[in-house]
């Protein structure tokens, strides 16, 4: 029964597809991607029920396709968020003007703002703007769907009419942003405040309309007028935009769900106002959430899975929730604190969260070799994906955010590295000497690519790279648990190599190659150690000493 094909598909060659009849006779047959019966179970649980509207006329064909591809139906928060970034970035832009003389001055000290030249300017736009009002004009709306369906959101009829409606309302906050400049430097600065105060009220209203009436009571809210910091929702989107360039499609969707619960939790408040209170009171919700890879959690809103009564063995795991508290730290204290000095304290310092699952558990030697001669069957990311991280004991998110241009040949020994350009500690940042059992794998893999393409663009979700990697341990005969009773995961891959390479290299060479902090054994001296001007040959043993 494990190994029963689930229903509305079929296996050809070593390959799942998904396979019924359509309303006129024939039938739709498409490639699932994937040989693994777990991975298909759990993709099936979601399309399933998409299939009897398909073949009831209900949906269409093109709109399955879309939901196979990972895409999700619009909501009414969509739109709510598309419309408040706009209005923010209008109300952030009216209130700067006054700076924008001395931020000229800052940038190029001889050339100064012509006002006459800027009023003409603003009307033009103005009336551009204004036009599109007037005429119909869609651009604006399909630049909103547009942007909806590169996050993979697709819409209907009933959503292009709310389109046009957002976009209705941008071209009007556009416009008197516009009229603004023109005030401004016009000089007609009662004309400009006011419209300045009137671009402020219909943000503020659209926050209102947007904020759920309930959440108002799990914490006591602060108006966004008594603190001159950014609204968490504008905090986040500029840390995203700055740090997540490099992540993943897999790490950005995780961090996106773990700031939806800190924002369902406490609201949109600005960044200076949440306390630890707060933080302590989302991680309380985050303990009673399910596991969202599984049924019925799977299909259920994240209001419906805070207020469901979750049976203990359907909860996230104690390393869930410290994750998410790991990724808060990161944004209020690392980059609002430390890089933005938009807040004094960050909220996080001080919180501690105790993780109770045992130590990920390491792979033996035969165990190894078992799990290398299993890639070695594949021809896809699996094999090439897997046997980075086993022969270069690097976190999953480093490696799945290399490009082309991280992997380089170095002049003084001849060998190609890894440069890792971003992480989760300062010490990330380093280079990888590629071992020799990898190199040909890895500049095959990028031989046609362009220098900002990601090496590992072709992975699947986070969820199913998990999955495949359990379907390759059952395939290599290892189990779950190691012999002292400790869960092996993919994240054990870099357990296993830093054991491996600890055993045979100096440790502080180690440590250095997998991103932890230098051991402070050196004293004083230890300052005067600066890892990034190490020549490349210093590392090799670290790498070289690996032989599986």
């Amino acid at each position: 029964m494990y190994n029963k094909t689930p229903r509305f598909t079929t296996k050809r060659g070593n390959v799942y597809y998904i396979n019924f009849r359509l309303p006129d006779g024939t039938f739709f047959r498409r490639s699932l991607g994937t040989d693994s019966l777990q991975a298909v179970e759990v993709t099936m649980s979601r399309l399933s029920a998409y299939i009897p509207l398909v073949q009831s006329g209900s949906l269409s064909v093109e709109q399955f396709k879309m939901h196979i591809d990972g895409f999700r139906e619009a909501t009414q928060r969509d739109f709510d968020t598309y419309l408040l970034d706009w209005l923010r970035m209008g109300v952030d832009e009216a209130k700067r003007m006054p700076e924008l003389g001395r931020m000229q001055r800052q940038i190029d000290p001889d050339t100064a703002i012509s006002p006459t030249s800027s009023v003409t300017e603003a009307k033009g736009r103005a009336q551009v703007h204004l036009n599109r009002v007037y005429n119909g004009n869609d651009s604006t709306a399909r630049m909103l769907l547009a942007t909806l369906f590169k996050k993979k959101v697709s819409f209907d009829q009933r959503d292009v009419e709310q389109a046009y409606d957002v976009a209705g309302q941008i071209d009007l906050h556009q416009t008197m942003l516009q009229q603004a400049y023109d005030a401004f430097y016009s000089g007609d600065l009662v004309r400009y405040r006011t419209l300045v105060d009137e671009m402020q009220f219909k943000l503020t209203e659209a926050e209102r309309l947007k904020k759920p009436a309930a959440k108002k009571a799990v914490v006591p809210t602060v108006e966004p007028e008594s603190n001159d910091t950014p609204l968490l929702s504008s905090a986040w989107k500029m840390f995203t935009t700055e740090k997540g360039k490099g992540w993943a499609a897999a790490v950005a969707n995780e961090n996106q769900r773990f700031y939806d619960v800190l924002m369902y939790v406490i609201g949109d408040l600005p960044v200076g106002v949440i306390t630890k209170q707060h933080i302590r009171q989302t991680l309380e919700v985050i303990e009673n959430l399910p596991r969202r890879n599984k049924k019925p959690y799977s299909e259920m809103t994240l209001a419906e899975c805070v207020d469901f009564d979750v049976p203990e063995e359907d909860l996230l795991s104690s390393a869930n929730v410290g994750k998410h508290l790991k990724i808060y730290s990161s944004f209020f204290k690392v980059f609002l604190k430390d890089e933005k000095d938009a807040l004094e304290k960050a909220p996080t310092e001080g919180i501690k969260y105790e993780v109770t699952e045992n130590r990920r558990g390491l792979y033996s030697r035969p165990e190894i070799l078992r799990l290398i001669a299993t890639l070695k069957t594949y021809s896809d990311w699996r094999r090439d994906y897997f046997l980075t991280l086993i022969y270069t004991g690097a976190r999953r998110g480093e490696i799945a955010a290399i490009r082309k241009e991280h992997i380089r040949k170095d002049e003084e020994t001849g060998r190609w590295y890894i440069f890792i350009e971003d992480g989760k500690t300062k010490h990330a940042r380093r280079r990888i000497p590629i071992h020799r059992a990898l190199e040909k794998l890895l500049l095959s893999r990028i031989k046609l690519f362009k220098p900002a393409d990601l090496v590992f663009g072709d992975l699947p979700t986070y969820e199913q790279i998990g999955l495949e990697w359990h379907d390759i341990m059952q395939k290599s005969e290892v189990p779950k648990l190691s012999e002292f009773g400790k869960m092996r995961k993919i994240h054990s891959l870099r357990h296993t190599f830093i054991s491996e390479a600890m055993s045979k290299a100096l440790h502080p060479i180690v440590q250095i190659c997998v991103g932890h902090a230098i051991t402070q054994t050196l004293g004083i001296s230890g300052t005067y150690t600066h890892p990034e001007a190490m020549a490349l040959e210093k590392f090799l043993p670290a790498v070289d000493c690996i032989d599986w």
